[in-house]
C-alpha cells in the first residue's frame, strides 16, 4: 500500500492537469464541500486553505447524509465520494438537487458517476483503483482547480504547481521520517495523541484517520489553545498512564510553536513520551501535503511493524452492510 501514498506526486500533476477542466459561471454564496472518510477530508483541507484568506467564501464541511437546511440555489455544493457508492454522500447529492443547488461532483467511478452524467453535471473523474484515503491529493487538487479558475481564489495554480515540486524534492526525507515516526509509536506502546495548534487542526485529523485505518489503533486529537481550556485538566488523573504523544507544529507560526512547547512541557511533567513533527513547506499548501503524506506513511510502516494488513477494514465493511439497511440514497 505504501506505493499508493509514493504516487502522490502523479496525482498532483493529473490534478494540475485538470486544472480549469470544469469552470463555473456563477458567484456563489457559499460553498459546501460533501464526503465521507477519506473524501471527506478534502473539504477539511479546503477550509483550512482558505482560513488566512480575506477574499475566500464561506465554507462549510459536511460530513453527513444531510444539508445544512439554508442550502439554496446561491450556494455551490460539490460532492466527493471516491467510490461513487458511498450512501451518505449520494443522499446530500439528492438534497442539493432538489434545493437547486450549483453542482460539481468528484469520484472516480461507481453509482454517483452514472447519475452525474445522466443529470449533465460538472464531474471531475479521478484516478480509479485507488483506494479513497490515498487518493486525496488529486481530489483536493480538482476542488482546488475548480474555484480557482472559476475566480474563487483560495489556492492559485502557481502555488499549486510549486506544492508539486515540494514534494518531489522532500519525497526521500519523508519516507526516512515517516518509518522514524512509526518505530518511537511503537517501541512505546502507549494511547496515541497527535497533538497540535491551530489552523493545523485538520492534518491532526487527518493523521487520526489515518493511524485508525492502517495502522488499527485508536487516536486522540488535541488542539491548542482550546485544549487549555478543557484538555489539560484530563490530564491531571487519566485512568491509564500510556500515552504517546506526536506534536505537529509550524514553525513559520511564533504563537504556535509557542503554544506547542507549552503543550510539551504539560505532557511531559506527565512522563509522556513526546515527538515533534516540524512542518516544512512556504506555504500551507505544501506543509499541508508533506504532513498528509508523512503521516499516512507512517501509519502504513506503524502496521507493517505490528504484523497488520493496512488495507483490511474489517469494522468499515460491517458498518457499509449495516448503513444499507438503514439510509435510503433517495
Amino acid at each position: 500500500m505504501e506505493d499508493l501514498y509514493l504516487s502522490w506526486i502523479e496525482q498532483v500533476k493529473k490534478g494540475i492537469e485538470k486544472w480549469g477542466n470544469v469552470v463555473l459561471e456563477m458567484k456563489p454564496r457559499l460553498i459546501i464541500i460533501s464526503g465521507m472518510g477519506g473524501s471527506g477530508v478534502v473539504g477539511d483541507y479546503i477550509l483550512a486553505l482558505s482560513y488566512n484568506r480575506s477574499d475566500a467564501l464561506p465554507v462549510i464541511v459536511v460530513k453527513n447524509y444531510r444539508l445544512p437546511m439554508y442550502v439554496n440555489e446561491k450556494d455551490l455544493v460539490f460532492i466527493i465520494s471516491y467510490s461513487g457508492n458511498t450512501l451518505e454522500t449520494r443522499h446530500a447529492f439528492y438534497e442539493a438537487l432538489k434545493k437547486n443547488a450549483e453542482v460539481v461532483a468528484i469520484t472516480s467511478n461507481g453509482v454517483l458517476a452514472k447519475e452525474v452524467k445522466e443529470k449533465n453535471i460538472p464531474l471531475i473523474m479521478i484516478t480509479p483503483g485507488l483506494v479513497p484515503r490515498t487518493a486525496l491529493p488529486e481530489m483536493l487538487y480538482a476542488v482546488l482547480g475548480v474555484l480557482d479558475t472559476s475566480g474563487i481564489h483560495i489556492v492559485s495554480k502557481g502555488e499549486a504547481e510549486q506544492a508539486l515540486s515540494f514534494i518531489e524534492d522532500e519525497i526521500k526525507n519523508i519516507i526516512e521520517e515517516a518509518y522514524s515516526i512509526a518505530t518511537f509509536i511503537h517501541k512505546q506502546g502507549g494511547n496515541l495523541v497527535i497533538a497540535t495548534h491551530t489552523p493545523l487542526e485538520v492534518l491532526a485529523l487527518r493523521g487520526k484517520n489515518e493511524f485508525n485505518e492502517n495502522a488499527k489503533i485508536p487516536v486522540k486529537v488535541e488542539v491548542i489553545p482550546e485544549w487549555a481550556h478543557n484538555d489539560i485538566v484530563g490530564w491531571e488523573n487519566p485512568y491509564t498512564g500510556r500515552w504517546t504523544i506526536l506534536t505537529i507544529v509550524n514553525n513559520d507560526d511564533q504563537i504556535g510553536l509557542k503554544l506547542i512547547e507549552f503543550m510539551e512541557s504539560i505532557y511531559r511533567e506527565h512522563g509522556f513520551p513526546v515527538r515533534r513533527i516540524e512542518l516544512k513547506g512556504t506555504s500551507l499548501l505544501e506543509k499541508l501535503l508533506y504532513g498528509s503524506l508523512l503521516l499516512g506513511l507512517a501509519s502504513i510502516k506503524l502496521a507493517r511493524i505490528r504484523g497488520l494488513d493496512p488495507l483490511q477494514t474489517k469494522s468499515i465493511i460491517r458498518y457499509k452492510s449495516f448503513i444499507d439497511t438503514v439510509l435510503q440514497p433517495r
